[in-house]
């Protein structure tokens, strides 16, 4: 295989840098210092098939800003602003201006991990109604891995701070999630001068909804498998309902995976596992609220052998019926050559969508319900070819109401 460099566009960065600068937004620089009337802003990423020479790409944030407008605030005080960093550190007389908010779990994350629908909470904070104009980020370091070389290389950076004009609002007893979704396959471009750069292509979704109340529940459906020797970071574990920040923890008795870690803050699983075999534990949660609420869940993942065939996807990000599918990527490691894949057993595939021999699923669900069926995938080995399969799980939303 060539050793080549990655020129990974210096916006793909910024965008990423965009979503943890959106995560981490708060009223103050305590995020513990919040109004009764707070709205909470969530932050997730997520990651688009990479390039197949790319095996990571990791960022490290040291720092992240946001602009509230003050309430006589217009589009060219704002841009006057943005030109005058000394000047906004300070919050305007209008209730507006730049706040530093500290950062929600590692600052350093690998996006490669972060593929076919499985998604990373950034940070989540109670922040004062209101509009947020502009995002600010300062990034110390940007790594990145090419298959066959056993180091990371440094990506330089015009510069470590990344701004970006990205409007959104808080609103009181609502939530509002921002969902960073990048392209690193469209983003990368291969060079031979062993060099890195940047220039990116990602997609930004913003949704809103009622703040969870009611029965905690945690709402991650399942977790990604792995291999021995081979780091591993899952998604942040998901849960509704509650009320207050979640505190993640193993239930009594639940071991994981030796040399995995649950991040209590985060809840995410990360670590380079040692031991090859599947393991189930069982995942408590428990909010802030008094008394407090808690709620368990099982878990099961497989951790295969040191080059082993294996699929990592578990589950595929939601559908509605009666729409377009925006298309999943099934992700496996180990094995050689390259992967085909067929469903193992057509039981309990959706009707509607279809599986490519190169692992993408696409299509347009006709019916709504929570799916399981089994996929397959095969290597190109001579004079044996490996194989491996998984059940993996999908929901279908039903259509909204016109």
């Amino acid at each position: 295989m060539k050793r080549n460099a990655v020129f990974f566009s210096i916006g793909i960065l910024t965008a990423l840098l965009t979503v943890v600068a959106g995560c981490t937004t708060g009223t103050t620089s305590t995020l513990n210092q919040t109004s009764t009337s707070a709205g909470r802003l969530v932050i997730n990423i997520t990651d688009a098939p990479s390039a197949p020479e790319i095996e990571e790409v990791w960022l490290t944030v040291t720092k992240v800003q946001v602009h509230m407008a003050g309430s006589e605030d217009t589009e060219e005080q704002e841009q006057e602003q943005e030109e005058n960093s000394q000047e906004t550190q300070n919050q305007n007389e209008n209730g507006g201006g730049w706040i530093e908010v500290g950062l929600v779990g590692d600052a350093r994350f690998n996006l490669l991990t972060l593929q076919n629908g499985l998604q990373a909470k950034l940070a989540m904070a109670e922040l004062d109604p209101g509009k947020y104009t502009q995002i600010r980020m300062d990034v110390s370091l940007v790594e990145i891995k090419v298959k066959g070389d056993a180091v990371l290389k440094i990506a330089k950076l015009p510069s470590g701070t990344l701004k970006f004009n990205h409007p959104f609002e808080i609103v009181g007893g609502e939530e509002t999630e921002l969902l960073f979704d990048f392209d690193v396959l469209k983003s990368v471009k291969v060079t031979g001068n062993d060099k890195y750069m940047c220039k990116p292509v990602i997609h930004l979704t913003t949704t809103k909804q009622p703040q969870p109340k009611g029965n905690l529940e945690i709402t991650t459906p399942s977790l990604p498998n792995g291999e021995v020797n081979k780091a591993y970071t899952t998604p942040a574990l998901t849960a509704t309902g509650g009320n207050g920040s979640y505190t993640w923890s193993l239930d009594a008795g639940s071991v994981l995976p030796a040399n995995l870690v649950l991040d209590p803050a985060t809840g995410i699983i990360s670590g380079t596992p040692i031991t090859a075999g599947v393991y189930t534990f069982t995942i408590k949660i428990v909010d802030g609220s008094t008394p407090q609420k808690s709620a368990t869940k099982a878990f099961s993942i497989e951790i295969a052998g040191s080059g082993a065939l294996q699929i990592i996807t578990t589950f595929l990000p939601d559908g509605t019926e009666d729409a377009v599918y925006a298309g999943a990527t099934l992700v496996a490691v180990g094995g050689s050559g390259t992967y085909s894949w067929e469903l193992s057993s057509a039981t309990g595939f959706p009707a509607g969508l279809s599986l490519s021999s190169a692992g993408v699923i696409s299509g347009t669900p006709t019916k709504k319900g929570n799916y399981s069926f089994t996929v397959k995938v095969t290597d190109t080995t001579t004079p044996t070819a490996n194989t491996d399969t998984q059940v993996i799980t999908i929901r279908i939303n039903k259509a909204a109401k016109p």
